[in-house]
Formats: C-alpha cells, sequence, structure tokens
C-alpha cells in the first residue's frame, strides 16, 4: 500500500572517537560516496550545504549499465545527534504518492568509548509500479546487498573518524 515499508534497515558501529568528530565526517555530504566505497550506485554528489533542514543534493548514481540522478533533502538536522534525509529515485512524480522515497539517516550515541553511530534506511512504496520494485528487489537480492552497504559506510566511517581525530 502506498507509503507502507518496502524495505529497511538499521545498523550501527562504535567509535572510538567523540561524537562532534563523527558528526563532522556524517555531515560532510560529498563525502558520503567515499563511506559508501566503490560497491555503491551513488557515486559522485554535488551539494553545497549548509547542512540545514530543507538543504538539496544531486546523487549521480549508476545501477548495472542505467545511470540516474536522485534528489536529496535534508529533513532532520539535530545537531551531534541525528542527521536525515530523503531521496527520491527516479519516477514520475504522479506514480510517487506518499511514498516513492527512500528515507536515510544518522543517530549518534555518546558512549564510554566515544560515540555508537546508528545507520537507517526505509524505502517507501510508491503510488503506482511497486510490484516492479518488490520484484526487482526479490531477484536481485537487494535488501541483503544494502545491509552489506550500511555496514561499509559504518566501517569506513569509523576508520576516517578513528584516523583523523
Amino acid at each position: 500500500m502506498e507509503g507502507d515499508v518496502v524495505t529497511s534497515f538499521r545498523e550501527s558501529v562504535e567509535i572510538s572517537a567523540p561524537p562532534h568528530a563523527v558528526w563532522d565526517l556524517i555531515t560532510d555530504i560529498r563525502r558520503h560516496t567515499e563511506f559508501a566505497g566503490p560497491k555503491s550506485i551513488t557515486k559522485v554528489i554535488e551539494f553545497e550545504g549548509p547542512v540545514a533542514v530543507g538543504s538539496r543534493w544531486i546523487a549521480h548514481e549508476k545501477f548495472g549499465l542505467q545511470k540516474f540522478d536522485a534528489p536529496s533533502e535534508i529533513t532532520v538536522v539535530d545537531e551531534v545527534k541525528r542527521l536525515e534525509w530523503i531521496s527520491f529515485p527516479p519516477m514520475k512524480e504522479d506514480d510517487r504518492g506518499k511514498g516513492g522515497r527512500v528515507v536515510w539517516g544518522y543517530e549518534l550515541i555518546p558512549t564510554a568509548i566515544g560515540t555508537r553511530l546508528e545507520h537507517y534506511m526505509t524505502v517507501l512504496e510508491a503510488r503506482k509500479g511497486t510490484a516492479m520494485l518488490k520484484a526487482m528487489y526479490k531477484v536481485l537480492g537487494l535488501p541483503a546487498k544494502q545491509v552489506a552497504g550500511g555496514r561499509t559506510t559504518l566501517e569506513n566511517i569509523r576508520r576516517a573518524a578513528e584516523r583523523e581525530t
């Protein structure tokens, strides 16, 4: 049903760095491709900032032989605690409805050793075209690949935070 969850994940990592250092990394939007690693479909991000609710960027993506641009918009900025944005996969706006978007985010929790960073993603069902989307997710094993990608991202952020502090 429109707006329902198609798939989602929530993963976390412990980082031996203070929350402000981790925050500086996750709010450097153009570095998101670096953290996602070479297997990510996102190849380049155009973003001029600032990191504020309503700020937008364009992600140039490649999935198989298909290239497309996916705009994103920041929806939550809770300084040194939470960053969330919505990505809009390519589709007709009339088909999108209440869903047809992907919610991404990070939450930072201070710990005794530094920071627990949680990374999450939720794909919301579009008004039209969801049967094909669900079939593609199943056939290509995308949920497992997205979880693996989330873990790669977290590990790369952990390495960067611990190296840069």
